[in-house]
């Protein structure tokens, strides 16, 4: 493991075209050439060689004991990457964006399924239910969100990709159509009881909410498990 290695002699080594395929992980160089996961130089579409793969690690769905089955080829050098503190650390290891976004997720449909249900039953007290329900993921919502920026902060480098815009910009949307919603409710119970024009509005945007967290979680499932289908 005596071969030094810069980033920009790392660059070479990206597995296309019959060259070898490395990847770089906290200071060491590996060669996965022979793994089929890096066929072509790629791993599930989103990973290519030839890279620096640290942060990557950090919030893959697997540990980086898998790079234990291929063998360390040199040292990377480069400039000296800052270690982020202990606590930071322990924090991001435990993935809190995907804890706490699923609750704002949960919480939004069930609140779409207590007003579906009271449509085909009258049973007032659903609709209560939803509202109180809807009113709690709202609160959640900002927790998911900040944590959600932290790991992007840390665990992805600040890369602005299309996935990333696309999360941030249903995440803002989702957030001011549930304070509409709260505020709706809050004004207007009766007539959401009434089944007046205001309540179906209110009804439309739950149902709208709904869209947006299956659509944030869709994209938060093709970041940790990208479509082989994508190029």
């Amino acid at each position: 493991m005596d071969k030094r290695i810069t980033e920009e002699e790392l660059q070479n080594y990206d597995g296309q075209h019959g060259r070898p395929a490395y990847v770089a992980h906290k200071g060491k160089v590996y060669d996965v050439s022979a793994s089929r996961l890096w066929s072509g130089g790629a791993h599930q579409h989103r990973h290519q060689a030839g890279k620096e793969l640290t942060a990557d690690f950090a919030a893959a769905p697997h540990d980086e004991i898998v790079l234990q089955r291929v063998p360390v080829v040199g040292t990377l050098i480069g400039p000296e990457r800052k270690e982020l503190p202990t606590l930071l650390r322990s924090y991001l290891d435990l993935h809190p964006h995907p804890i706490a976004v699923h609750f704002p997720i949960a919480l939004t449909l069930a609140a779409a399924g207590f007003l579906i249900l009271y449509l085909l039953t009258k049973i007032a007290g659903l609709v209560d239910s939803a509202y109180y329900t809807l009113l709690t993921g709202v609160i959640v919502s900002p927790m998911a969100i900040i944590a959600g920026a932290i790991s992007w902060w840390y665990n992805y480098r600040r890369k602005l990709t299309m996935i990333f815009k696309g999360k941030a910009s249903l995440a803002i949307v989702l957030f001011v159509v549930e304070v509409v919603v709260v505020i709706l409710w809050s004004m207007n119970r009766d007539a959401l009881l009434d089944r007046k024009a205001i309540g179906w509005v209110y009804f439309a945007l739950v149902i709208v909410m709904s869209g947006l967290v299956i659509s944030l979680g869709k994209l938060g499932g093709d970041l940790v498990f990208p479509s082989k289908k994508r190029p």
